[in-house]
């Protein structure tokens, strides 16, 4: 299993947020990434503002243990914030994350503990037969 990286389409188990969408997670040894899709929101005049928290992690369900955020790319880590210029604006980025062990699993990501509802916290997201695909990043 040694550098191969697996794609897993997440399959999230309750109605959550919409925006931002998670579009997939790659597992390998070294990282998680996963990949979200952004649309800047319509009750904004220019479409607000997009950032995320340095302290971001996810776990696995019914563990304590955090897997650390260690990179975002396309996304200012705050206190940086990216502001949008229009409503139809939009932004893909991704989040790197210390590497969770591929197995399959049910995690959560998490921006803050006790979120607001603006925080990009997910719950119950299962990653399925993570072995199934494997892919050449």
């Amino acid at each position: 299993m040694k550098n191969k990286t697996y794609l897993v389409q997440p399959v999230i188990k309750d109605a959550q947020k919409s925006n931002p969408t998670i579009l997939r997670i790659l597992l390998n040894e070294q990282f998680t990434q996963i990949d979200f899709g952004y649309a800047a929101p319509w009750m904004y005049i220019k479409g607000g503002w997009i950032d995320i928290a340095p302290n971001t992690f996810i776990r696995n369900v019914g563990s304590i243990e955090k897997f650390k955020l260690i990179n975002a790319l396309n996304i200012p880590v705050s206190p940086e914030r990216h502001d949008f210029e229009t409503k139809s604006d939009w932004k893909v980025f991704s989040l790197f994350f210390e590497p969770i062990p591929i197995k399959d699993c049910v995690i959560e990501i998490i921006e803050k503990e006790n979120p607001n509802e603006n925080n990009f916290n997910y719950y119950g997201i299962s990653l399925e037969d993570v072995k199934g695909i494997e892919v050449v990043v």
